[in-house]
């Protein structure tokens, strides 16, 4: 089927998205990203966040999904919304059909301007993640929205087809994704944080946890954390808080957790060398702080999770 083949392309695609978006910024983008995908059985994306929203939907299969402090079992017809610099990963366990909307502060702000700069979209409580029915209006708008993708895409390749052809599919998948958006706020599922940060600062604190994502056996003290922020020491460590919801120490050693539970799911490494490969010297140390974050032991952890 043309969709099986593409949708190695589509992930690919994806993952240079996510890349290359803080770098795609100018004003006559419209910061917006979506893709359809089947990702195989056994697939991980390891953990990471970003400086612009996500939307999934799983059409078919069934993943895990780690969220911030929380791990969720989804399935068929599961949305997930992440907000911007929430840490997230997924590993499927079936081959998983999945739609992929990615957008910036800027594809919401151009679409009103009652959008301020200090405004967030957030999950409400309890819908970071959620099913849509297939009976629902979003579930037959998401539908639209991955068959339009697949259209894009043919026409993308058809060197017949005209501009005219490929702006209309364009301007209609922008127009469907605020319909999801839109769905969303009216329906109470996400809503509007007031009284966030500006815009900017999220910007200056992506190449932060970038450098903190990239290297989790590297320690970055405050000092050296505030100066890749461009903030001073002082500033630094309350708004690290006020911003990810995680104290900068405890945010590291998550992280820290975090990778080694890729490495327990991923790989045959034993516990003292996955403490190694995260920058810890000492397994009864290793141990500890991972129980403290995941709240099993590493044998436990993957005892549980990796069948």
């Amino acid at each position: 089927m043309l969709y099986c083949i593409q949708s190695i392309i589509e992930w690919e695609k994806q993952m240079n998205f996510q890349s290359t978006f803080q770098q795609l910024e100018q004003p006559s983008q419209t910061f917006l990203s979506c893709y359809a995908y089947i990702g195989s059985a056994g697939n991980n994306y390891t953990s990471h966040c970003h400086s612009y929203y996500e939307i999934s939907f799983i059409f078919k299969g069934t993943r895990y999904e780690t969220l911030n402090r929380d791990k969720y079992k989804v399935g068929d017809n599961s949305l997930i919304f992440i907000s911007p610099l929430s840490v997230h990963s997924l590993a499927n366990i079936t081959e998983v059909e999945n739609l992929v909307i990615q957008f910036d502060h800027l594809f919401i702000r151009n679409s009103s301007m009652l959008f301020g700069n200090n405004y967030v979209l957030k999950p409400s409580e309890n819908q970071q993640s959620m099913t849509i029915h297939a009976s629902d209006c979003l579930y037959h708008t998401l539908v639209t929205i991955r068959d339009c993708c697949k259209k894009r895409d043919a026409l993308i390749n058809d060197d017949e087809s005209s501009l005219q052809d490929r702006l209309a599919i364009d301007m209609k998948i922008s127009s469907l994704c605020l319909d999801v958006i839109f769905y969303l706020l009216d329906e109470g599922k996400i809503y509007v944080d007031l009284k966030c940060v500006a815009y900017s600062n999220i910007l200056s604190i992506n190449s932060l946890i970038s450098e903190v994502i990239a290297h989790p056996e590297k320690t970055i003290n405050m000092q050296e954390a505030s100066r890749i922020a461009s903030m001073s020491y002082s500033h630094f460590g309350r708004f690290f808080e006020k911003i990810t919801g995680f104290k900068y120490k405890y945010f590291c050693n998550y992280f820290r957790v975090r990778h080694a539970e890729e490495l327990l799911l991923t790989t045959d490494k034993s516990v003292s060398e996955i403490a190694e490969a995260i920058g810890i010297n000492t397994v009864p140390y290793f141990t500890r702080l991972f129980k403290q974050i995941n709240g099993n032991t590493p044998r436990d952890y993957r005892r549980k999770y990796r069948a």
